[in-house]
């Protein structure tokens, strides 16, 4: 153990003089390089002019804006056409029949024949006197009812609002037959008119003789 202590401290002082050796040769290179200018271009080499690059932020790029929503336009509604008027039908007019005609029935006068003359012996006779007019002989007239209510109140009339009354008279001749129509109380023209053809469809019995028979027509809206 002694002699192992003994052989390193003997070995020292020869890494010493290597050390020593080693630091002078490098001082003698430091020396030949500041007399050959070597120091010189190791400094401009150090002073250089460094290139200091920036490097720029990366820019985001920015997403592509969305596509545009397509706008539809809608077609405007279509015009609903008004609903119709609604059918308002004319009211029905109901035409009163009338009271049953008072039938005035007035015998025709007959011509009084003249008598031939007398024989002169013999008296002078009276002419025969006239019938009286009958006010109390009937006159049928099977249909006039039925007639009177069939009668249709005139369009123009009602579109007018004409009222009356009217007095129709006929005679019924020795056949039945309506003939000699009058208006013996008068009201608007179309009424008359209507009035007279009613009459004209009456179908009467005759009685014998010519007779004048008349009917009262009222004319209303209500």
């Amino acid at each position: 153990m002694r002699a192992y202590a003994v052989a390193a401290h003997a070995g020292h002082p020869a890494r010493r003089y290597a050390g020593i050796g080693l630091v002078v040769l490098l001082h003698a290179v430091f020396l030949w390089a500041l007399t050959n200018g070597l120091a010189t271009k190791v400094v401009q080499i150090i002073q250089k002019p460094v290139e200091v690059r920036i490097i720029e932020p990366i820019e985001h790029i920015k997403p592509p804006p969305p596509p545009p929503v397509p706008v539809v336009k809608l077609a405007p509604p279509k015009a609903v056409p008004p609903p119709p008027r609604p059918f308002v039908p004319r009211p029905e007019v109901a035409v009163t029949p009338p009271p049953a005609p008072v039938i005035a029935h007035q015998s025709v006068p007959v011509p009084t024949p003249v008598a031939p003359p007398p024989a002169p012996p013999a008296p002078i006779e009276a002419p025969a006197p006239a019938k009286p007019v009958s006010h109390e002989a009937g006159v049928a007239c099977p249909n006039s009812d039925a007639v009177r209510r069939s009668m249709v109140y005139p369009q123009d009339a009602q579109d007018n609002d004409i009222t009356g009354e009217v007095l129709v008279s006929f005679v019924v001749d020795t056949q039945g037959r309506v003939t000699d129509e009058k208006i013996e109380r008068a009201a608007d023209p179309i009424l008359n008119r209507a009035a007279l053809n009613t009459v004209k469809k009456f179908n009467c019995i005759s009685q014998g003789e010519p007779v004048r028979v008349r009917v009262p027509f009222s004319f209303n809206l209500n």
